[in-house]
């Protein structure tokens, strides 16, 4: 199968990658967490660029601590 999945590993000592999932549901954008410091994404082949844009900027809210 073809897709688009890609993952984000995280420093040790910071959130889990749980809480980062659950940050990203409440800003409406799903991920699951892999082990304690791995956060997967995988979205369609058939994701716009809007849409792309849209998820960065929900995972740099996350990630900077606005989300």
């Amino acid at each position: 199968g073809l897709g688009l999945m890609t993952a984000i590993e995280l420093h040790p000592g910071g959130l889990s990658a749980r809480d980062y999932a659950s940050r990203l549901k409440d800003v409406g954008l799903l991920a699951k967490d892999t082990h304690d410091l791995i956060l997967r994404l995988a979205p369609p082949l058939v994701i716009t660029r809007d849409e792309v844009d849209w998820a960065v900027d929900r995972l740099a809210s996350v990630f900077n601590g606005r989300g």
